[in-house]
């Protein structure tokens, strides 16, 4: 186990558990927190029992990728899954789509997406609430969205705030763009103008408005 590979790894786990501070996470876990605060600043060697002490408290957290970096962050298991359990267990889930929100071009169709081709994450205590997630290609929205980015998106049932950014579930895909209202439709704008004009798209054509509600950046 790599000590810089492992302390930036638990930062990750910091982020995810909603902590604000290195005490606050120690005290979460039930370890010293002044010992952890000298193993964050690379003073101490990571020891043993802080990471089975991360394991205890969170149990989804694959332990190959703690130690060694190796597969994904959290691991899910069926009963996690919407369909298996009970209603508390399904609550604390959300799913990951898997398609993109195009920052530039359309491109894969938001409305085909079935419950059981995504991916389950554990509800991320930081953002208000949300339908799901997504993952953002392209660069039209820098900087404020880049590609890789996972943004997470709460379905717009009624008021839209004209000039904030949302993801438009369309015929031809999926958009994430600052929307305005226009004539038959809205206007599509980017952040990245110089690159990536304004386009139409027509109100008969968008299938979902859903507003973007929080941002995760690795």
């Amino acid at each position: 186990m790599k000590e810089e590979g492992l302390v930036k790894r638990i930062g990750e786990l910091m982020d995810y558990s909603g902590c604000h501070s290195k005490k606050e996470f120690a005290n979460k876990i039930g370890f010293d927190a002044s010992n952890f605060s000298q193993i964050m600043l690379g003073r101490r060697s990571v020891p043993r029992s802080l990471l089975n002490r991360i394991s205890e408290v969170f149990p989804e957290v694959d332990k190959a990728w703690l130690y060694d970096g190796e597969g994904s962050q959290i691991k899910i298991h069926a009963n996690d899954i919407p369909g298996f359990g009970n209603d508390e267990e399904r609550a604390e889930y959300k799913p990951r789509l898997p398609i993109t929100a195009a920052a530039g071009t359309l491109s894969d169709y938001l409305g085909g997406v079935l419950a059981h081709e995504c991916d389950y994450m554990p509800k991320i205590r930081s953002i208000p609430d949300y339908d799901f997630t997504m993952i953002v290609k392209g660069n039209s929205m820098e900087p404020k969205f880049e590609g890789g980015d996972e943004i997470a998106c709460k379905k717009v049932e009624k008021i839209i705030e004209w000039g904030k950014t949302y993801v438009l579930a369309t015929m031809d895909g999926a958009v994430l763009k600052r929307i305005y209202q226009d004539e038959d439709g809205v206007r599509c704008v980017s952040y990245n103008h110089d690159e990536y004009p304004d386009f139409h798209v027509n109100g008969d054509d968008i299938l979902g408005v859903y507003r973007v509600v929080g941002l995760l950046r690795v």
